[in-house]
């Protein structure tokens, strides 16, 4: 059963006549959308729970499903103008996004739960992009974890009109433009990267999935090197005694460091990032993470400072 306080939701917002059920069932059960299903009318408010396990981690989400509300034509107006100028609304001025004092206390209360958003709509219907707006405010304010909008044809006909205006305000404003009614046989556009935009999100109610040492088939270990010599307090018996006793953290790692075997450190990053792992996600790379902080625990002080030391650095080496 899901957790009703948990921040485990994904709303999936649109007009009637997109059939959001559909498409929650095609990320659910990995198949394509079936627009020959009548939609729904009772989709109104529906709540479809998600039980997403991957790889590495499981989770219990649910879907609430819902139809966005027709907005007063000021508010239209000012949506307009805002997808005219993508960057009119920077971080500081999002408090100038005009929506009804009654959503803005919903959501206020929906960002305790709602981690992800999905906005639905047809491109056939240009007018409807513009019920984005009040979601646009709560993920200003909110900054949920996932936002995804998402173009669909509510009959499963191709839709040829320029979606470009659109896009760019998704990249503008940190929405995911998933066009759906792509017709290009390798488009990126695709279910699949809906689900993949879900799994990839820290869901505050993971939990990560421990497998079983497989003995038959173990993975590869990093590779065997002379443990480097441990720094003792001869080495540092020249110092001051002040600077001693004010000698932080980093120094003390900036000297662990200099004695770590690049070999190793190299031997780190490449079990940890190598594109050897199929379908792997950022949830994959922080479970390994995971793993080698385990091992680290069960090691005595000189070996874990000296390991962690290799995993720090193995983990810089991605970011440069």
């Amino acid at each position: 059963m899901t957790d009703m306080t948990a921040k485990n939701k994904i709303l999936v917002l649109g007009r009637p006549k997109v059939n959001k059920a559909q498409i929650v069932n095609s990320i659910v059960s990995q198949t394509p959308i079936d627009y020959a299903t009548a939609i729904d009318d009772s989709e109104d408010g529906a709540k479809i729970a998600w039980s997403l396990r991957t790889r590495y981690y499981q989770a219990q989400l649910e879907f609430w499903v819902d139809n966005t509300e027709p907005l007063p034509s000021s508010q239209i107006e000012h949506m307009k103008e805002w997808l005219a100028n993508p960057d009119l609304h920077s971080e500081e001025e999002s408090s100038d996004i005009p929506v009804d004092p009654s959503i803005a206390q919903l959501q206020e209360h929906l960002s305790e739960v709602v981690d992800a958003i999905i906005f639905v709509f047809d491109p056939a219907d240009p007018s409807a992009f513009t019920d984005i707006l009040p979601w646009a405010r709560f993920a200003k304010f909110h900054i949920p974890g996932v936002l995804l909008c998402v173009a669909v044809s509510a009959d499963g006909k191709p839709v040829e009109v320029n979606k470009d205006e659109w896009f760019e305000w998704c990249v503008a404003n940190c929405w995911e433009w998933l066009d759906l009614t792509d017709t290009d046989p390798d488009t990126e556009y695709t279910v699949e990267r809906l689900r993949e935009a879900l799994e990839s999100n820290e869901w505050a109610n993971m939990e990560q999935i421990k497998k079983p040492l497989n003995h038959d088939n173990p993975p590869a270990a990093i590779p065997e090197v002379a443990e480097p010599p441990s720094i003792t307090t001869q080495d540092t018996a020249t110092a001051e005694p002040q600077e001693q006793a004010t000698k932080s953290e980093w120094d003390g790692f900036d000297d662990v460091a200099r004695t770590l075997d690049p070999a190793r450190v190299e031997a780190m990053h490449q079990a940890l990032f190598s594109g050897e792992h199929e379908n792997d996600d950022m949830a994959g790379v922080l479970a390994r993470i995971h793993s080698v902080r385990d091992e680290i625990s069960q090691m005595d002080q000189d070996k874990a400072r000296t390991r962690a030391a290799e995993l720090a650095m193995a983990v810089a080496k991605m970011l440069t």
